[in-house]
């Protein structure tokens, strides 16, 4: 009898310490583990878009015989805008393209003169690039591509007569940067900063008489935009 409950002591002893350790094991969780973006910026679009527009144009006599008149446009936009996105992981890829009305136009005197030059822009578009990484509803991207835009500037005097005027449609290149945010399942709205660049040429001013004089012009602009989009 003794001997037996020896036997069930020394038991009772090796077990107890097994329990008690099974009682204060505690599982550990997993580490979190990255998701993608909540809103999936992948697909098609298409839009509104407006904003401000301004800018600087100079208009160069190439024989120096004229000072170099320094004009200012400015105005409103608006048109419409379509694209494309393709999402991997946080980073956003895409294709847009753009067309805007533009009331765009400016005045100054030439230098020394009375007589008044303009300078205006009825159109511009661009197609760019965009490339972004998105948190969940919000696309923050930078933006850049091929600018095309009509220009027109005009010389008359004091008074309104015409002296001379020259029109074209010119391509050039287009810098930026935005954000989008999405406020529904298929509407985001943006605001975005663009500079677009024309360069320097040589057009030809003509006189209502058809004598043609040729001119140095300089075009480059600064827009703000805001935009809404419906995703397909």
């Amino acid at each position: 009898m003794f001997k037996k409950l020896v036997i069930a002591a020394a038991a009772s002893t090796a077990v107890t310490p097994a329990v008690f350790a099974a009682d204060l094991y505690t599982p550990v969780a997993d580490p979190p583990v990255y998701t993608a973006s909540g809103f999936d910026w992948t697909g098609i679009y298409a839009g509104a878009v407006g904003g401000y527009v301004w800018g600087r144009s100079e208009v160069i006599d190439p024989t120096g015989g004229l000072p170099t008149t320094i004009v200012n446009p400015s105005g409103g936009q608006v048109g419409i805008t379509a694209g494309v996105n393709g999402q991997f992981d946080q980073f956003v890829l895409g294709l847009e393209g753009e067309i805007l009305w533009s009331g765009v136009t400016g005045t100054a005197p030439i230098p020394t003169f009375t007589d008044i030059t303009t300078v205006k822009s009825n159109w511009q578009g661009a197609i760019k690039a965009r490339a972004g990484v998105a948190l969940d509803k919000v696309l923050i991207y930078a933006h850049g591509g091929l600018a095309f835009a009509d220009y027109y500037s005009s010389v008359h005097t004091a008074g309104g007569a015409l002296l001379v005027d020259y029109r074209t449609s010119r391509t050039g290149w287009t810098v930026g940067a935005g954000v989008e945010m999405a406020v529904t399942d298929n509407v985001t709205i943006k605001a975005e900063y663009a500079y677009t660049d024309f360069g320097k040429w040589t057009g030809v001013y003509t006189t209502p008489a058809g004598t043609p004089f040729d001119t140095d012009f300089t075009y480059h602009t600064h827009a703000i935009k805001a935009g809404v989009n419906f995703h397909f």
